[in-house]
């Protein structure tokens, strides 16, 4: 975050602190070069229970990170929540713990919306689950939705990038089965110049589309190729 991750990560865990819901822990995978985020951490320490971790010598990328932090988790479930990204709905982490508690559920997607001045919130989505997500036909959102069962061999790809998000969806997918929808705008996603999705190049999202067809198979279900190509097209160019 060019060095303003603590000014990020604030309204994320003030949205944690928030929470009616109090039987979590929050982890921090830290990359920074600097002592600012530890710090940060240490003042919310009366708050939340709350564990930072540096991750210096790892990837720098969100993937990477995203996994150590994994690694520190000891709940029956994973919420991932990025830096710049917040919970917006008080009673979040208590309707994720309920759909938890139903028979069959391991994974589930959080209803979000875009905040440019973190008060306002624009383009609620609903989210949805199709084969097309992985090619980067998002109908889910950010990561920040994503909830799932602890204790499966279920990890974000740390060859991607710009399609991290969407082969985790699908891989919660082929692990799980279809997941719970709680339709509920919960997530705050910010809007800022510094976006990974904005500053990808179209060779990196070209070569991604290409890594994930090889991976996963091109085809998996009805449009899927469709998807690819149009994908692959859209990224030719520089």
């Amino acid at each position: 975050m060019a060095g303003d991750g603590a000014a990020f990560l604030t309204p994320g865990l003030d949205g944690l602190v928030a929470q009616d819901y109090v039987d979590f822990e929050v982890v921090v995978s830290d990359q920074s070069d600097n002592d600012a985020i530890e710090t940060l951490c240490a003042s919310y320490a009366d708050r939340l229970q709350i564990t930072h971790v540096y991750f210096r010598d790892g990837p720098r990328q969100g993937s990477a990170n995203c996994n150590n932090a994994f690694r520190q988790a000891r709940g029956d479930i994973l919420k991932v929540l990025f830096q710049d990204d917040f919970l917006c709905d008080p009673t979040a982490l208590t309707q994720l713990a309920r759909a938890f508690d139903q028979p069959g559920v391991q994974w589930a997607l959080m209803g979000s919306a875009v905040t440019r001045d973190l008060k306002t919130l624009e383009n609620p989505m609903v989210p949805q689950y199709t084969s097309r997500t992985r090619y980067g036909f998002n109908t889910i959102s950010s990561p920040s939705v994503l909830a799932f069962e602890a204790g499966h061999d279920v990890w974000f790809d740390e060859n991607l990038i710009w399609l991290m998000d969407a082969d985790m969806f699908y891989s919660c997918y082929l692990a799980f089965g279809e997941p719970a929808i709680l339709p509920d705008t919960m997530v705050a996603n910010r809007i800022h110049a510094g976006q990974v999705q904005r500053n990808m190049d179209r060779s990196v999202c070209r070569q991604e589309v290409l890594y994930v067809a090889r991976k996963q198979g091109l085809i998996r279900a009805p449009g899927d190729l469709r998807a690819f190509l149009w994908q692959y097209i859209k990224h030719v160019g520089r």
